[in-house]
């Protein structure tokens, strides 16, 4: 690593622990806000208010003006010490074995052929197992969050949003366990199984008309006048939501303002 990068990247780790710092003096400051509060006040009431949340503020002044000088130093530091720009990717074991298996000669080696396409049945099935489980655990959390039985009333919100942690977030751990376990396992399937299509795989069969048509389309979507178009369009389209969801008729946004406003009198207690 050359003398720049490896400035970069202490600077880097320096603003990053330093970030993780005052984000916890900030947690510190609440917490012991709230504990304060409900030693002396026995309740909620007052604790928040603007005079106690400013003095909490007002001590974090000093870390956070250091924080944000840090940040303009980092940025100083990055133009000041350029690295070269980085060598290209490593080639992709996965999408090499792909492009030489579509090309593999049975004609060449009719037995390592055969044994190619038996090893491919494994890779089949690992890659149904997965997207199995995954459908699985899908359809358990939105099973458990569409049951209106399981979120009974605000008063017992945090006991709810609890529970639905403890029901659902298991099932999104184990299926993103499964799909990480996958894409492992197909980078090792490709690792070994190059050696053996290498010798397989012809020469480059003719493009047919639907990939030569997706060609075009790749390079039409990548003039800027087409991805400006489409950008304008996505934009318009997000307005007009954005007004229909906020029209009087709808009553939407209507209802978020009140709970916003009972939110902030009754649970923060700003008023």
């Amino acid at each position: 690593m050359e003398r720049n990068a490896k400035i970069r990247l202490a600077y880097s780790v320096f603003l990053g622990v330093f970030t993780v710092v005052v984000g916890v003096l900030f947690l510190a400051q609440a917490a012991d806000l709230y504990y304060s509060g409900v030693a002396e006040l026995g309740e909620l009431h007052g604790m928040y208010s603007r005079e106690a949340v400013g003095a909490r503020l007002l001590e974090l002044l000093a870390p956070v003006v250091l924080w944000i000088v840090a940040i303009i130093v980092g940025v100083v530091v990055y133009a000041v010490f350029p690295v070269a720009e980085r060598k290209k990717r490593a080639p992709d074991d996965v999408k090499i074995y792909e492009k030489l298996s579509r090309r593999a000669n049975a004609e060449k080696d009719p037995e390592a052929f055969a044994n190619i396409r038996r090893l491919e049945k494994i890779r089949l099935a690992v890659r149904l197992v997965s997207a199995a489980f995954s459908l699985l655990a899908a359809a358990m959390c939105i099973v458990y969050l569409a049951d209106a039985a399981n979120f009974t009333s605000l008063a017992e919100l945090n006991s709810d949003v609890l529970h639905m942690v403890s029901n659902v977030l298991p099932w999104v751990g184990a299926a993103l366990l499964v799909l990480i376990g996958e894409a492992v396992f197909e980078v090792i399937f490709a690792k070994k199984m190059l050696p053996k299509v290498k010798p397989l795989a012809g020469s480059a069969p003719a493009p047919s008309k639907w990939e030569t048509g997706v060609k075009k389309a790749s390079a039409a979507v990548e003039n800027k006048y087409v991805l400006l178009g489409v950008r304008c369009a996505l934009f318009a389209l997000a307005v007009v939501f954005i007004v229909l969801g906020a029209l009087p008729a709808n009553g939407g946004a209507h209802s978020v303002l009140i709970k916003a406003i009972n939110i902030c009198t009754e649970c923060i207690g700003l008023g």
